[in-house]
């Protein structure tokens, strides 16, 4: 009994570490003061936006909006609950970032969740 015990709790740690998304160490991320971190991971389609302004996908493939209102129309349409997971760098402008959020919602996606930094104060 002990031991389906152990494997279990084996099987669950395993588990909950393969549930992480890629970072792209190109983007620096803002830092939040009020910042929360979202539970659930199940459903983002990450968009990186680059300090030049260029938009890669999470495999670090560029992508353009026209790609990025095509890739969330697709996820969409196979899971309702899809939300852009935006990681901008901090010294993108904002037009760039309003252009990306612009294209998720042509796709059908108006949830957006934000990458910062969250700090301790």
């Amino acid at each position: 009994m002990i031991d389906l015990v152990f494997l279990i709790l084996i099987f669950f740690m395993i588990a909950s570490s393969a549930i992480r998304f890629k970072q792209d160490d190109n983007v620096t991320i803002p830092i939040a003061d009020k910042a929360e971190v979202p539970e659930m991971i199940d459903g983002r389609i990450i968009i990186n936006v680059y300090p030049d302004g260029t938009t890669y996908d999470e495999n670090s493939k560029p992508v353009s909006l026209e790609e990025i209102e095509l890739i969330m129309a697709q996820a969409r349409s196979s899971n309702p609950n899809t939300r852009l997971h935006l990681r901008a760098d901090k010294s993108v402008r904002h037009e760039m970032v309003k252009k990306v959020i612009q294209a998720s919602s042509r796709g059908g996606v108006n949830q957006v969740i934000f990458s910062t930094y969250v700090t301790d104060k």
